[in-house]
């Protein structure tokens, strides 16, 4: 069992990837997409902190400095103000962190996607479909052989893996998200990894499926562009 500092470490390195010093550089994905400039997890246990490889050290020395002093709120508004000096801020994400430490047993009913079946994401998730060998393994929810709810690796280490979860409009509300993310997290922890599932403070469709999966919160990340 890992501590909270523990995962959000583990977080840090699925989510985006790393040059020899620690900085981030890309997301991690196959399109490899720039990184935030700055990235703060905060967990009961402490903070992980990761900066963009081309942020000036003054002003990394500074942002540190900065987080010492007030309350979150205050720290967080003294980082935006301090990168938004240096460039303009393009974006701020916020949201909990949550780790998935047990199957419910009552969500088992998705369907691993495989050569043979992987046909049935064409129709609601073709971008899906193109990108299987780095999003596996993936799990759907299917009517008449059309995928309605699928749950895959977002963004994958050789520790943890991040859920992403997507459902068609028509087919929400029935407790797909459920059965596709329990038996992706179950899939996740038999390869030996964690299974982290992240999302926004105001997408309350995710929220609603952490809560009823009773997933583990360990704490909140924070991405600045």
């Amino acid at each position: 069992m890992y501590d909270h500092l523990e995962l959000m470490s583990m977080q840090a390195a699925v989510l985006y990837n790393h040059d020899h010093a620690g900085r981030i550089t890309t997301i991690n994905e196959p399109a490899n997409g720039p990184a935030p400039r700055f990235f703060w997890g905060q967990t009961a246990a402490g903070r992980i902190v990761r900066f963009r490889s081309d942020m000036p050290e003054r002003l990394v020395r500074d942002i540190l400095q900065g987080m010492e002093r007030g309350d979150s709120t205050e720290r967080l508004a003294t980082v935006i103000r301090m990168l938004d000096k240096d460039r303009e801020v393009r974006g701020v994400w916020m949201g909990p962190a949550y780790a998935v430490h047990e199957t419910d047993k009552a969500y088992m009913g998705a369907v691993l996607v495989t050569e043979d079946n992987q046909y049935c994401l064409e129709p609601g998730f073709p971008a899906l479909l193109s990108e299987l060998a780095f999003r596996g393994p993936c799990y759907m929810m299917t009517e008449n052989n059309m995928a309605v709810s699928v749950c895959f690796s977002a963004r994958s280490s050789d520790k943890a893996a991040e859920a992403g979860v997507e459902t068609l409009e028509a087919y929400r509300g029935k407790g797909y998200a459920m059965h596709v993310t329990s038996s992706w997290a179950q899939a996740i922890r038999q390869s030996g990894r964690i299974p982290l599932y992240s999302t926004s403070w105001d997408n309350y469709s995710s929220l609603s499926i952490a809560r009823r999966l009773r997933l583990h919160l360990y704490g909140t990340d924070i991405s600045i562009r």
